[in-house]
């Protein structure tokens, strides 16, 4: 089932939250999902979010 569903506005916080939060649902083997939130996470969070997207089984973006 679904373990956590983040937006990507926490990267900017805490990026160790998320990938905490991200790997604790991989290693029960559940559902983790965020939402990139805005497009400047990935232009100046991109980092953070790299070291996240390998926990990451769905994606959620914008149109821009």
């Amino acid at each position: 089932g679904l373990f956590g569903c983040l937006q990507g506005f926490f990267l900017t916080v805490s990026p160790e939250a998320v990938l905490k939060v991200a790997a604790q649902a991989s290693a029960n083997n559940k559902i983790f999902s965020l939402n990139l939130s805005a497009p400047f996470i990935s232009q100046f969070y991109k980092e953070p979010m790299m070291k996240v997207m390998p926990y990451v089984d769905v994606l959620f973006g914008n149109e821009t």
